[in-house]
């Protein structure tokens, strides 16, 4: 099984809730960039201020019809907010409705990469 890897560009707001471990699902409008990803891929996040990145493995992926109807079953505390009011106000400032009924939307859960992925993602092969 070949492990592929997308960069997905975030504010450092999105960037430091995902490296503090507050943000273990990332939700977006599920584009045709993210249809290809896979339990046990990796996604790259990079600061659009600094560059700098965070790896984080897909645990999960969920799709929606739409942001309401995913932020009605998704905790919100694993989204990195205390309230799905705090949710969907985030969802409405980042994302226009039309993206959402063009493509859907998808949760992705995400968690530190183990050792082993990282390794075999990087072709990394250890000599005895």
């Amino acid at each position: 099984m070949d492990i592929q890897k997308q960069v997905i560009r975030v504010y450092p707001f999105a960037y430091h809730k995902i490296i503090g471990g507050q943000r273990k699902i990332d939700i977006r409008p599920y584009v045709p960039a993210l249809h290809e990803l896979k339990i046990g891929d990796m996604i790259e996040y990079v600061n659009v201020e600094t560059n700098t990145s965070v790896m984080r493995e897909i645990k999960g992926i969920a799709t929606f019809s739409d942001f309401d109807t995913m932020i009605k079953m998704l905790p919100p505390e694993l989204i990195g907010y205390e309230t799905r009011e705090e949710v969907k106000l985030r969802i409405e400032r980042m994302y226009p409705h039309s993206e959402q009924t063009e493509n859907g939307v998808c949760a992705l859960f995400i968690d530190e990469p183990n050792v082993r992925r990282m390794m075999k993602m990087n072709s990394l092969q250890r000599v005895a």
